[in-house]
C-alpha cells in the first residue's frame, strides 16, 4: 500500500500525489496526513452508494405498487402518445382484447384495440382542448356478446408529458339494474291503478255478459216461456230462428260473449297487480313445477293443430333444496304462463324438435326456477320491454300483454324475488324466477 502511494523516487512520489488529488485529497505533507482523509472519502462514497441503492429499491417498489394498482382496477386503462402509440396497457386491457402488454406497447392503438377506432376523433379533440371527454353507454361487442361501455379520455399535459389515458368501464350490468329499477317503478304505478280500474270495468262488463246470456236464451232456446210469448204475439218460433240465422244474430251474440269474456280475463289479470297473496307457506318447488307441467299439457288448439304434448321435456332438479315460503297458486300462475308462452313461440316458429328445459336450482340464498326453450328467441327491443304491461308480440286478439307483467309483479312485489330474461346464442329464451330462501330448513 505504501509503495502504491509513495512510488519509487521523485517520479513515484509525484504519481502518488497526483492520485490523491484525483480522489479529492489535495496536496499532502505525508503518509499519515492523507490516510484519515481517504477513509472519510471512502465512507462518504459508500454512504452515497447505499443511499442511491435504497432510492432505486424504493423506486422499483413504488413502480411495482403502481403497476399492481393499475392492473387490479376493473377498468380498462390504456395510455397513448400524441401519435396514438400505446405507452401503458393494464391487465383489464389484456383480458378484453387478448393482447398481452409486451405485444401492445409501442404499437398503434387501432392495431391492438380495433374497437377504439371510432373514438379517435374524441381522443384528438381531448388532446386539442386539453379537456377530458366522456362517452356514455357506448355499444360494443366481444365474442358476439353485446356490451355497453362508458369511455373517458383524459389528456396528459403535466410535466412536459403529452398523450392521453383512455379508461373503459363495462356498465352493461349497471344499465340492466337501472332498467330493472325503472321496471319496478312501472309495476308499482300500474299496481296502484289496477284495482280501481278493474272494479270500474267489472260492473258494466258483468251487465254485458248477463244480458248476452239472457238474449241467447230468449231468442234461440225452446223453453216454454219463449213459446208462450211467441204464440201470444202471433210469431212462429221456428220462423223466428230461421230469420235470426239468416241475419247471423247468433254469431253476433257469440262475438259479444267471447269479447266480454276476454275483457273479463284482462280485468282478472289486472287485479293481480293490486292483490297480495295469502300467507306464504313452505313450498315444494319441484313438485309445484311438475304439477304446473301437467296443467300445461292441456294446452292444445285443434284449429291450429298445436299440442303441448308434442314438446320434449328435460328436467334438472337439485336435491336438498333450501326452504322457500311462497303462495303456491301465484307461483304456479307464473310458471304456467312461462311454459305456455314458450310452447306457443316454438309452435309459431315451426321448430322441428321443440324442447323445454325446466330447472329448480339451489343458489344458496335463493332458489332459481328456470323455464327455457329452443325457440326463435327475441330481439333486443322485445327483451327490454318484455315485462311492460300491455306489451305483446302476439297478433291482435291473441294476447293481452299482461301475462309477463303480472308474473313479474307476483315474483318481485309479492315474493321479494327477482325475474329476468336471458337470450341464448343460436335462439331460444331462458326465463329465471329467483325466490328467496326462507330459512335453514331443507325440503
Amino acid at each position: 500500500m505504501s509503495e502504491r502511494f509513495e512510488g519509487r523516487g521523485e517520479n513515484g512520489r509525484e504519481d502518488a500525489d497526483l492520485r490523491l488529488k484525483i480522489v479529492g485529497l489535495g496536496g499532502v505533507s505525508g503518509r499519515k496526513s492523507y490516510y484519515p482523509e481517504l477513509q472519510r472519502k471512502v465512507r462518504e462514497l459508500e454512504r452515497e452508494i447505499e443511499e442511491r441503492r435504497l432510492a432505486e429499491d424504493e423506486l422499483r417498489r413504488l413502480r411495482a405498487y403502481l403497476e399492481n394498482v393499475i392492473d387490479s382496477m376493473p377498468s380498462v386503462l390504456v395510455a397513448v402518445d400524441p401519435d396514438f402509440n400505446v405507452t401503458q396497457w393494464n391487465r383489464g386491457a389484456e383480458i378484453l382484447t387478448g393482447v398481452e402488454e409486451p405485444n401492445a406497447l409501442g404499437r398503434s392503438l387501432v392495431s391492438v384495440f380495433p374497437e377504439l377506432e371510432t373514438q379517435l376523433d374524441s381522443i384528438r379533440q381531448s388532446l386539442s382542448d386539453r379537456e377530458p371527454r366522456f362517452m356514455k353507454k357506448v355499444s360494443s361487442s366481444s365474442e358476439g356478446e353485446g356490451r355497453l361501455e362508458d369511455i373517458t379520455v383524459y389528456p396528459l399535459i403535466a410535466n412536459g408529458l403529452q398523450g392521453a389515458v383512455i379508461r373503459i368501464d363495462d356498465v352493461t350490468e349497471q344499465v340492466r339494474l337501472e332498467e330493472m329499477m325503472i321496471q319496478s317503478e312501472k309495476m308499482l304505478s300500474v299496481g296502484g291503478l289496477a284495482a280501481g280500474m278493474a272494479h270500474e270495468i267489472n260492473n258494466p262488463l258483468a251487465g254485458i255478459l248477463q244480458s248476452a246470456a239472457v238474449l241467447r236464451n230468449r231468442l234461440l232456446s225452446s223453453m216454454p216461456a219463449n213459446e208462450k210469448a211467441a204464440a201470444e204475439s202471433g210469431i212462429d218460433m221456428e220462423g223466428l230462428r230461421r230469420y235470426l240465422d239468416s241475419r247471423k244474430i247468433p254469431d253476433m251474440l257469440d262475438a259479444i260473449q267471447e269479447s266480454s269474456e276476454r275483457a273479463a280475463g284482462i280485468v282478472k289479470e289486472m287485479l293481480s297487480f293490486a292483490r297480495k297473496g295469502k300467507d306464504h307457506l313452505p313450498c315444494d318447488l319441484p313438485s309445484l313445477m311438475d304439477r304446473t307441467l301437467e296443467l300445461a299439457k292441456n294446452d292444445y288448439d285443434l284449429k291450429k293443430k298445436f299440442d303441448f304434448r308434442g314438446i320434449e321435456i328435460f328436467k334438472e332438479y337439485d336435491d336438498d333444496l333450501p326452504e322457500v315460503r311462497c303462495e303456491p297458486g301465484q307461483i304456479q300462475q307464473v310458471l304456467l304462463n312461462l311454459m305456455k308462452n314458450a310452447s306457443q313461440a316454438m309452435w309459431e316458429a315451426h321448430v322441428e324438435r321443440p324442447k323445454l328445459y325446466l330447472s329448480v336450482l339451489d343458489k344458496g340464498d335463493y332458489v332459481r326456477l328456470v323455464v327455457q326453450d329452443n325457440g326463435p328467441g327475441v330481439s333486443d327491443e322485445v327483451a327490454r320491454r318484455v315485462f311492460e304491461p300491455f306489451f305483446t308480440t302476439k297478433k291482435v286478439g291473441e294476447g293481452t300483454g299482461l301475462g309477463l307483467s303480472v308474473s313479474y309483479f307476483i315474483v318481485v312485489e309479492n315474493h321479494d324475488g327477482a325475474m329476468s330474461l336471458e337470450r341464448l346464442d343460436g335462439g331460444g329464451c331462458r326465463f329465471m324466477v329467483d325466490l328467496p330462501a326462507g330459512g335453514d330448513e331443507r325440503v
